[in-house]
């Protein structure tokens, strides 16, 4: 990873602050400028720039092997994402949701052979995340935020299952994809302008939903307990607008904050589970 400290927890800790004070400036740019749907490009770009920060390349195409490849579905989903966007709107659900398929045969194609039904299975639960993010509430700004939001707490919360699966690599990544995330969206809390389309789910969604196929088919290490538990992040928001409605609760700004809460709940949980079952063998 690209230095900024005299140690590795300095080093983190200096490309997270990075990491959120170019999210936050860039965001904030586009929403002065009223660049309203290039937004959607935000969240990619930061999971671009987590990737380059982490490993300090851009891999070589052909990619070898499942890390170089993620880079490559992070590329190709976002500029699919964008294009379907401007040229055919009602494609990018289809497309969002074929994503992580493909993803899951790429990535995982070294298990084909010996366990299919592994990478089967990791296609069906990517779709299933992909799934609940995209078909929750409607198309607004505020919802679009509340999307972003899930995904920030989803990448958070498989930073430590990552770490456990053997991948320390797949833990700064997804910290430091999750701070561009909140410096990102901290800028639409108070009044949402934000673009949560086909580049942020097929790209920075996709693209985290393959991170977490390297670590579950690749290194075959990840706390499946832990996984189960942090895909319920996807699924608390959902209450959120009756939470909201029952409080009287009417602002964007209130009601963003319930929303992350409930997805930070399960992620809370899911490092929980992990931290009991490697108790004193859990790496700091």
């Amino acid at each position: 990873m690209l230095g900024f400290g005299n140690s590795p927890q300095e080093t983190l800790v200096a490309s997270l602050l990075v990491m959120t004070l170019v999210g936050f400036l860039g965001s904030g740019l586009m929403r002065w400028r009223g660049l309203a749907r290039l937004t959607d490009l935000l969240m990619p770009a930061a999971l671009l720039a987590a990737y380059w920060l982490t490993y300090n390349k851009v891999p070589t195409f052909p990619p070898v092997g499942a890390v170089n490849k993620v880079f490559y579905v992070i590329v190709v989903g976002t500029a699919i994402g964008f294009a379907a966007e401007i040229a055919a709107p009602r494609a990018v659900r289809l497309l969002a949701l074929l994503q992580p398929v493909a993803a899951a045969f790429y990535v995982g194609s070294p298990r084909l052979g010996a366990a299919s039904w592994e990478v089967a299975l990791a296609a069906v639960a990517g779709m299933a995340i992909m799934a609940m993010v995209m078909w929750r509430g409607a198309t607004g700004a505020e919802d679009d935020v509340k999307r972003g939001g899930v995904v920030a707490v989803l990448a958070t919360g498989f930073a430590p299952i990552a770490l456990l699966g053997a991948s320390s690599s797949s833990f700064q990544l997804c910290l430091m994809f999750a701070a561009g995330c909140f410096g990102i969206l901290i800028v639409h809390a108070a009044k949402p302008a934000f673009r949560f389309g086909g580049a942020s789910s097929l790209g920075a969604l996709g693209g985290l939903i393959a991170i977490a196929d390297t670590v579950v088919l690749i290194t075959r290490k990840a706390d499946l307990i832990a996984l189960a538990v942090l895909a319920l992040c996807a699924v608390l928001p959902a209450l959120s607008e009756r939470i909201c409605l029952k409080l009287g609760l009417s602002r964007p700004f209130p009601r963003l904050f319930v929303h992350a809460a409930l997805a930070a709940l399960p992620a809370a949980a899911a490092f929980a589970v992990a931290f009991v079952d490697y108790g004193s063998s859990f790496p700091v």
